[in-house]
């Protein structure tokens, strides 16, 4: 062998064949894991890829296995509180299966979200994890039916033939709506998303189920839906406050809104505890470091992010499972002392 390595970049099968006095065939077999390779000729051959300094060629490597170890997850929103959870473990169990995970936001658009399945296709990922922003847009359907890969739907539930992972939102908006209510509240104002999307559809029936258990109504005019930034969640709050009869509690269902809503209480100087009741959808940092702590419900982010990636290596590497399967993260409430009682 030469005593100088060659510039990985420029080094070929060939060039290890050549230093290890083999054939091509036998370097593509040490490559592949050929089980008739000799354990004496494979370090034979790994001694001159090393010396050479070779580095596999993933890309045309996953071409002729027709597998590129890549799971690709596209979300709403990178800023959306704890979702990091999710990723994190979702990744560990993936790496742990040799894949590499790909992230991307689809700033829940329809558009953005069939552009990336399109680019995930050409890219010839193994697998998608994803939200959708409207899950019965057609030609997000569409696309999804197309895919040649496997798609696991995160937090969403109303296309059957795809895997889901799914948090139980409408049993947390029903045990935080009926605190409240057991606090003496009538008065509930609900601050949700996009009813078109399975957690704010979730989060509204079980908001309509405590009033109806409890035999009461809720005011139609304390709704205020499709809030989808700090800003919506800031002018619905404010509007909401300064009603001639505003609410006596504020329910926070939209998963990452809180924030907006504190700040508007604060500027218009509303106590929250004292002058208000609020509880959180999606607990998180500032639910919990805020004064008064906010109640909020809770659910295993983490818990999700493993069995989503789970059921997405069951699927593609194509095991004897049901087509569809569906599974749902329990939730529970935290309370703090953001709800109190209702003081005539």
């Amino acid at each position: 062998m030469s005593s100088q390595p060659l510039r990985s970049q420029t080094v070929k099968v060939k060039d290890v064949a050549r230093a290890a006095g083999v054939a091509v065939g036998t370097v593509s077999r040490v490559l592949n894991g050929h089980p008739t390779v000799t354990p004496g000729l494979r370090e034979r051959v790994e001694k001159a890829m090393a010396h050479l300094g070779y580095e596999v060629d993933v890309t045309a490597q996953s071409m002729r296995a027709g597998r590129s170890r890549l799971v690709a997850c596209a979300i709403r929103d990178f800023d959306i509180p704890r979702f990091a959870l999710f990723i994190k473990e979702a990744e560990a169990v993936l790496r742990e299966a040799g894949y590499t995970l790909l992230l991307a936001s689809t700033t829940n658009r329809p558009d953005v979200e069939i552009a990336l399945l399109g680019a995930f296709r050409r890219r010839r990922v193994d697998g998608v994890m994803m939200t959708l922003s409207d899950e019965q847009h057609r030609d997000v359907r569409e696309a999804l039916s197309e895919a040649p890969m496997p798609v696991l739907l995160i937090d969403r539930d109303s296309i059957a033939a795809l895997d889901r992972v799914m948090a139980d939102h409408r049993e947390g908006a029903r045990l935080a709506t009926s605190h409240l209510i057991g606090l003496g509240h009538r008065r509930i104002a609900m601050l949700v998303g996009d009813i078109k999307a399975f957690p704010s559809r979730s989060r509204l029936d079980g908001f309509r189920e405590a009033y109806s258990a409890a035999g009461i109504a809720p005011d139609p005019k304390l709704l205020r839906d499709n809030v989808l930034s700090s800003e919506d969640a800031y002018r619905a709050t404010a509007s909401l406050m300064s009603l001639a009869n505003p609410p006596t509690a504020l329910f926070v269902a939209a998963m990452d809104m809180l924030g907006g809503c504190l700040r508007a209480l604060r500027t218009m100087g509303i106590a929250v505890g004292d002058g208000i009741s609020v509880v959180a959808g999606s607990d998180s940092d500032l639910a919990e470091l805020h004064t008064p702590p906010i109640t909020a419900i809770a659910w295993d982010l983490a818990a999700m992010g493993r069995h989503a990636a789970t059921m997405l290596l069951e699927r593609m590497r194509g095991d004897e499972i049901e087509r569809g399967r569906g599974l749902t993260v329990p939730t529970e409430l935290i309370i703090r002392g953001s709800s109190r009682p209702l003081v005539n």
